[in-house]
């Protein structure tokens, strides 16, 4: 049943208070909760609040006991909210008022909808049209489906059958109930009858009838002792009645507690117990002779020969003749003339059907089929993989690559699309589907057909670009969120984000998001300083540190043409920004000379995205002294490796060029223009970069000198760190498949 870890539940009824739907409910909440599905519970709230919140489960307060308008659109609103906020993706809704609003929201946000039908239903016509069982239920009782098969039309295989599952470690009939023996004032030779029941006038019945025969009991044993436990709106008409009783006695025959929370301990000191359903079963667990009678009914002293009848109505006497004084009387009496071991057997034989047919995990196991079987099919996209795509940007490229391959390794059959700017010349390369980055109702059309969009990879969460950009993604991001699509960032980098308007763009959509994986520590600093509150936040590593793996006959192939083969290089990695200093050009062009001058070494110039590099790398070679390279041809990750890996060192100002050296092995000068560049040599555990605004000849001339002294230890430093990282990269597609194998509702 592991499958449904991550699973979120939402467990809707009308109240928390002592009732058998509830104590149901409370059971079914603990187990579920063990086989790890997240459950929440919705309801006008009560005594059993404590004990969800002491096993981890969330409780919010909705007034959901009656049906007076001003509460049903509280209620509605209530869980609307819960249900968006915690991104619960099954409602089980356990009485008719939740089920209704609950019915009506699924239509609104789309979510699967079951619900427990604990005991039958009017069949008015009114009733019938304001009654929503969901997709399907689960009945607590053979009669109950009947019912809800022949009287609201339900598809007999929508109806499922449960039982009112019984905790035996909560009923151990060797506990001490010294305290409310001392609390009720009993003493050790008076013998007890219980009845637990909520004290509504539709269910009392049997503590009226317990108190008018009372004098009976008396005649038989002045010793016996009548406890009633339990709260409701008949409460005080019992207690009242019991009073006469008392005074007319002169004794406390009968005890009336009002609402417990300990119930359990009354069962556990009772001799005999009355009552039905739920309490009569954990009665039966203590092993104690238990008198069926209730509100719907009366079956008598529950013995072997009973059972089926029983069962049927789930020991609620449901349709049985109703409870009389004379009935209730005779088995009684009877009861207390009847030898200790023949009440000993009849407790046993009740407790042991109890253990093998009514447990808590066949109760669960019951509610796990039914979720089995609601079950949506798979979306038909796995993951929707969004960002820098289709723009001829190696490294954004690289990180599509890296994310798709990654995916396919886990799962070949895996159903991937890709927003691109050129989606038939991505479609090309990955063999992947893909929609046009800016066709926003297709954008929007596919996000409802998928299960995980993978913001994937790069700085797409910042403003220092430009504020379109940073709008256009939250803009997808929240679209995925409103079509109910996970999200996921992966491996992204975060920031700059200079204006508070972009601020508060970001923190939203980032609050809706699954899980955020980053790439480098300044971005975990970032959201820090943002007071993100999503804590599914964790560093991994760029999803381009999984690329080792060096070509290089390809590499040789590319070095031939351009006739570089056998001459020392150093490789350049620029690209167009709009500080770039006047005399930019000027400074490169005097290092590159020295370079050639004092070392022989030929600088070669590699295009991460020619439409923005190719200007500002060619300025700088029109005006060297000496002979520089360009690599024009299109080139492989594997090849620009090999290429990087033969240099003598690298200048990087764009951020895959540095993680490129870095996996080559090759060291590295970086020229900062974003905090990016900075944060990814930290992490590289690499002090030799510079920021633009500080950037001459001499400096360049410094750091380089600094690198090829330094060499033989940078390499190895290098290949230490970009291991570290490339293992820390294969977190971000687990996470991601987990998000997308889990069982989808």
């Amino acid at each position: 049943m592991n499958s449904f870890e991550g699973t979120k539940v939402l467990m809707a009824l009308m109240g928390m208070d002592i009732g058998g739907a509830e104590t149901y409910v409370l059971e079914l909440c603990k187990v579920l909760k063990n086989r790890g599905l997240d459950v929440y519970v919705v309801s006008n709230g009560g005594i059993y609040e404590n004990e969800l919140t002491a096993h981890g489960i969330k409780h919010f307060h909705a007034p959901l006991h009656n049906k007076k308008p001003a509460n049903l659109i509280t209620s509605y609103k209530t869980i609307e909210k819960v249900i968006r906020e915690n991104d619960i993706n099954l409602v089980h809704a356990h009485a008719r008022i939740p089920a209704f609003l609950c019915g009506l929201l699924q239509k609104k946000i789309g979510f699967v909808f079951v619900t427990t039908a604990h005991a039958h239903f009017s069949n008015a016509l009114a009733y019938r049209l304001l009654t929503n069982f969901g997709d399907a239920s689960l009945a607590v009782a053979e009669d109950i489906k009947e019912n809800l098969i022949q009287n609201y039309r339900m598809n007999s295989e929508d109806v499922f059958l449960t039982i009112n599952g019984i905790n035996m470690d909560t009923f151990d009939a060797n506990s001490d109930y010294s305290s409310i023996i001392s609390e009720l004032g009993l003493e050790s030779h008076n013998k007890t009858i219980v009845n637990v029941s909520r004290m509504d006038k539709d269910m009392s019945h049997a503590a009226h009838r317990l108190i008018e025969i009372a004098p009976s009991i008396h005649e038989k044993d002045p010793n016996c002792r009548i406890i009633i436990v339990g709260g409701g709106n008949d409460l005080d008409a019992v207690t009242a009645k019991a009073e006469v009783v008392n005074s007319a006695l002169n004794v406390k025959k009968v005890i009336v507690t009002g609402t417990r929370t300990d119930v359990s301990k009354f069962l556990g000191l009772a001799d005999i117990f009355v009552g039905v359903s739920r309490s009569a079963l954990e009665a039966m667990a203590f092993a104690k002779p238990v008198i069926l009678a209730g509100g719907q009914g009366y079956l008598g002293l529950f013995q072997p020969s009973m059972k089926d009848v029983a069962v049927k109505t789930n020991f609620t006497c449901r349709g049985h003749a109703e409870v009389t004084q004379e009935a209730l009387r005779q088995d009684i009496l009877a009861l207390l003339d009847t030898s200790e071991d023949k009440t000993i057997e009849l407790g046993k034989f009740a407790q042991e059907m109890v253990r093998s047919e009514y447990s808590v995990d066949k109760m669960a196991d019951d509610t796990i089929s039914l979720y089995h079987a609601v079950r949506k099919p798979r979306k038909a996209i796995d993951a929707l993989i969004s960002g820098y795509y289709g723009s001829n940007n190696h490294g954004d490229d690289a990180l599509l690559r890296a994310i798709i391959e990654d995916l396919r390794n886990i799962n070949p059959n895996i159903k991937i699309s890709v927003i691109s700017k050129r989606p038939k010349e991505t479609e090309g390369i990955y063999n992947v589907n893909t929609l046009y980055r800016f066709n926003l109702p297709a954008i929007i059309g596919a996000l409802k057909k998928t299960n995980l969009l993978i913001m994937g990879g790069g700085s797409l969460i910042q403003d220092l670009t430009s504020t379109r950009s940073l709008i256009y993604y939250v803009f997808v991001m929240n679209q995925a969120a409103k079509n109910r699509a996970k999200i996921m960032l992966y491996a992204n980098g975060i920031g700059p984000l200079t204006q508070d308007k972009n601020k508060h763009r970001a923190v939203d959509a980032l609050e809706k998001t699954e899980e955020i994986t980053l790439r480098d520590a300044g971005s975990l600093k970032t959201l820090e300083d943002l007071r993100l509150k999503n804590s599914n936040v964790q560093v991994t590593a760029d999803a381009a540190f999984r690329f080792r793996q060096a070509d290089d006959a390809g590499a040789k192939v590319l070095l031939d043409k351009i006739h570089l083969v056998g001459n020392r290089y150093f490789c350049v990695s620029l690209r167009g920004w709009r500080s770039l200093k006047d005399d930019f050009i000027t400074e490169m062009v005097v290092f590159c000379d020295h370079m050639m001058e004092k070392h022989g070494i030929a600088p070669l110039f590699i295009p991460m995205q020619p439409s923005n590099d190719a200007e500002i790398s060619t300025k700088i070679l029109e005006k060297i002294s000496y002979k520089g390279y360009y690599l024009e041809d299109d080139f492989t990750i594997e090849e620009v490796l090999a290429i990087i890996g033969g240099a003598e060192f690298m200048i990087g100002m764009r951020l895959h060029s540095i993680i490129y050296a870095a996996n080559a092995a090759t060291p590295v000068v970086g020229l900062v223009y974003d905090p990016k560049v900075s944060a990814m040599m930290e992490d590289l555990g690499q002090t030799t970069y510079t920021n633009l605004e500080d950037i001459s000849a001499m400096r360049l001339i410094t750091l380089s000198e600094k690198v090829m002294g330094n060499r033989a230890e940078i390499v190895e430093q290098l290949a230490e760190k970009t291991a570290v990282l490339a293992e820390k990269s294969e977190k971000n597609v687990e996470i991601a498949y987990n998000i997308i194998s889990r069982d989808l509702f």
